[in-house]
């Protein structure tokens, strides 16, 4: 496989959070030679449509940068409250912009959620979903990618179940492939 250039976004704010942990061994999965950066979707502000009338901060033009260099995203988010954490949904919303023009539109996009209970975040996916696919991201038909009891699977500060990782190894080299 060739060597892409990767944006990972983890849907959390903590440093040492599962979602980090997930993104840390996705890159690790990539093909020699790929670059992965990440977002710090905590440097984006409150998204507030005046501003995109005037300039707009250079956190978000730095993200959307990102965003429009990358021949794919990865996301790994946590599930709050049966849904996507608001900080998440924010920087996605900055990324939505401007509408049809986005540099998410046309965009491939592979997403895990993970949780500490037994439904490693799939209600978080489906509110994913229904919002990558308005900003005209391209979701390529895959199971979908859930990481239950999360706490149990990480250990310093990656995956550390062959079984997680074998499965969403294989999804990843597919997603990969279809690039």
């Amino acid at each position: 496989m060739k060597p892409l250039n990767i944006l990972g976004i983890a849907g959390s704010l903590r440093g040492q959070s599962y979602s980090h942990a997930v993104l840390a061994s996705l890159s690790d999965m990539l093909p020699a030679g790929s670059i992965f950066k990440l977002l710090d979707i905590g440097a984006l502000p409150y998204y507030n449509q005046d501003l995109e009338a005037g300039q707009l901060p250079d956190s978000v033009k730095q993200a959307r940068a990102l965003a429009a260099n990358a021949d794919a995203v990865l996301l790994a988010v946590p599930e709050y409250n049966h849904g996507v954490p608001g900080v998440l949904k924010n920087s996605l919303d900055w990324l939505s912009r401007p509408f049809k023009a986005s540099p998410m539109a046309g965009k491939p996009v592979f997403f895990v959620t993970q949780s500490e209970g037994g439904l490693g975040g799939v209600r978080a996916q489906y509110q994913l979903r229904e919002t990558l696919s308005s900003m005209l991201c391209v979701l390529p038909p895959m199971p979908e990618m859930a990481i239950t009891f999360v706490h149990q699977k990480v250990k310093d500060g990656k995956l550390s179940d062959d079984a997680t990782l074998s499965f969403i190894g294989a999804q990843l080299n597919g997603f990969l492939a279809g690039l």
